[in-house]
């Protein structure tokens, strides 16, 4: 059972996710957290993980690989660097569905393929097609992480240098164009046929605890229903 986290960098998707597989666990259910523990951490082993993914996805579905390849190639991206990293990161949360199987337990996914998308779009001349999207695995919940642009950018501001996003290299003037590009998946597929829950996140813990419990409750049932 897939979940997968969605929002602007620096809304809180890994916090949340933390949480969210804290509680899921205490209560029974087996909560696996793939995409935070390898996009986190010092950048070499980083990278390693994530190209072990990638590298997985490309040996194991070729034909894939190659759909997946020509449909950025597609998009015209703004510049040869901005192709790689977008494509790299569609790879590396493709892989995390080969090397990660969703069966009897809940995958809780930080950098998911909406996000991975969303990626792309950012830096694109135009958007994936409808046909790529459509192809793609569905989550059984996505969980939109909304926070205040301030808390945003404060947010990111205490981040390592060098160790995030593209949006982190001038956040004030990137987080705009990044949120258009994750809006503009709301109405395609994958995020068409998933049921949404928003999530909000500026700081205040009690609300945060109010609805993290609210949807590990609703976790639960979708859990449990379909085993």
């Amino acid at each position: 059972m897939i979940i997968e986290l969605i929002g602007l960098p620096g809304c809180g998707k890994s916090h949340i996710s933390v949480l969210l597989a804290e509680r899921l666990r205490n209560a029974g259910i087996p909560a696996l957290e793939p995409s935070r523990r390898i996009g986190h951490g010092r950048p070499l082993p980083r990278l390693a993980a994530k190209s072990a993914c990638a590298l997985a996805f490309l040996l194991l579905h070729p034909i894939n690989t190659i759909r997946t390849v020509l449909a950025v190639a597609h998009t015209r991206q703004t510049s040869l660097n901005n192709l790689a990293k977008s494509l790299f990161n569609l790879l590396f949360v493709r892989g995390l569905f080969v090397l990660f199987p969703q069966k009897n337990r809940v995958l809780l996914l930080d950098q998911g393929l909406v996000q991975g998308c969303a990626s792309v779009h950012f830096s694109a001349s135009r958007p994936l097609a409808q046909g790529f999207l459509a192809s793609l695995p569905v989550p059984k919940l996505v969980l939109h992480i909304r926070a205040d642009r301030e808390t945003v950018i404060r947010r990111l501001g205490k981040r390592v240098t060098g160790a995030g996003s593209r949006v982190e290299e001038n956040p004030a003037e990137q987080l705009s164009r990044y949120a258009e590009a994750l809006e503009s998946l709301t109405d395609r597929p994958p995020l068409e046929a998933a049921r949404i829950i928003e999530m909000r996140n500026n700081g205040d813990s009690k609300t945060l605890d109010k609805d993290l419990d609210a949807v590990v409750e609703k976790i639960v049932q979708m859990y449990k229903s379909s085993r």
